[in-house]
């Protein structure tokens, strides 16, 4: 059996790297190959692509990216047409990978397509609803909302839970947020863009919290490129910092500050309180204020239903405003175990554990492999 994966950004080749080790468990032999990173490598993919070609933030920066990646796009489309594997399953991307999976079947490529992780048709871009419709044979949501807005739309979607319900221990077990001692994970993100316009605000709290007695430590993220890395920790210099997992530095820490993303559902589940921040260039915030359709940034703000973690979008993205929210929840004992009560619900609405495993019979069934 063989199939296509393509991911890109470090949580798309995380979600790829369980969803192939998943299969391998029911198909041994199975042939997987594409585009990934560090982690599809590991679990026996063929990366013949790295997945750091797609790792853009803003419109700007993808504009300035468009013949590199229509040429990208070209030449994978080529080998999948060759290659004729039974299955392409893509992972998040949408700029990306729904113009290629459009030329695919332009192509006349005609095995089955499975978009892991679809685009946010739900918060913007809705009208992509009708594409994964007419163009995927699946999708495989991360959260039982989007399952329910694009099932509710006639695209074909299955949801069980999310991964990291296997991947995160109960946070019970960890403590009140004051016995987890002082240390704060300070995440300037996985891209150049997005360090770029976080990293000067950061360095500033990161120089206030010293002063009230916290522990202050910058992940550099693993899926920087290794100029990338060097340069941040040029840059952190003075600054205690940490080169492994985001998620492992968090664990380790009793609150988080950082750039949007995975992070804030890893916060979640490891029920520690989180200030997002969010900078993008002029065009990417124009697009967001005119066509984003939802009040939140952050997924647990969407399970919660209400604003728990602060979002700090732009100008907002401040050190008095980071502090006055970091300083608020230290503050009141009351309001802080509250919150932790609403987190708790947000959580569980992840799903149940097997989610990989979930995707794996879900894929196998569309095959008739079952």
């Amino acid at each position: 059996m063989k199939i296509f994966v393509s991911s890109g950004e470090a949580s798309g080749d995380h979600l790829a790297a369980s969803l192939v080790m998943a299969l391998k468990d029911r198909v041994p032999l199975l042939d997987s190959w594409g585009m990934g990173g560090r982690e599809s490598g590991k679990c026996g993919m063929r990366a013949e692509w790295g997945s750091e070609e797609l790792q853009l933030m803003g419109i700007g920066e993808v504009l300035s990216s468009i013949p590199r990646l229509l040429r990208l796009k070209e030449e994978l489309c080529s080998r999948v047409c060759w290659e004729k594997p039974e299955a392409v399953v893509v992972v998040d991307s949408p700029d990306f990978h729904i113009p290629l999976l459009r030329q695919l079947r332009q192509s006349g490529y005609g095995g089955k397509i499975v978009y892991l992780a679809p685009p946010q048709v739900w918060a913007w871009r809705s009208r992509r609803t009708a594409f994964l419709r007419a163009t995927c044979d699946l999708c495989l949501p991360l959260f039982d909302f989007e399952h329910d807005f694009l099932a509710a739309r006639g695209v074909r979607s299955a949801w069980g839970g999310h991964p990291f319900v296997d991947e995160f221990p109960a946070p019970e077990e960890r403590g009140e947020p004051g016995s987890r001692g002082r240390r704060v994970a300070l995440l300037p993100g996985s891209r150049a863009s997005e360090i770029l316009r976080l990293l000067p605000v950061l360095k500033e709290t990161a120089g206030i919290l010293k002063d009230k007695g916290f522990d202050p430590v910058f992940s550099i993220a693993p899926g920087l490129n290794s100029r990338e890395r060097e340069r941040l920790g040029e840059a952190l210099s003075g600054f205690g910092t940490d080169a492994g997992e985001g998620r492992s530095l968090m664990a380790n820490s009793c609150c988080v500050i950082g750039a949007s993303g995975t992070a804030s559902v890893e916060a979640m589940m490891m029920d520690l309180f989180m200030i997002v921040l969010y900078r993008v260039s002029l065009s990417s915030e124009l697009a967001f204020r005119f066509f984003v359709k939802t009040p939140y940034i952050s997924i647990p703000n969407h399970l919660a239903g209400c604003r728990l973690y602060p979002e700090l979008v732009q100008g907002e993205a401040r050190t008095s405003g980071i502090m006055e929210h970091f300083d608020g929840y230290w503050a009141d004992e009351g309001k802080r175990k509250t919150f932790h009560e609403c987190l708790k619900i947000a959580r569980s609405r992840m799903g149940k554990p097997g989610a990989a495993d979930f995707w794996a019979r879900c894929i196998l069934d569309l095959l008739g492999r079952t």
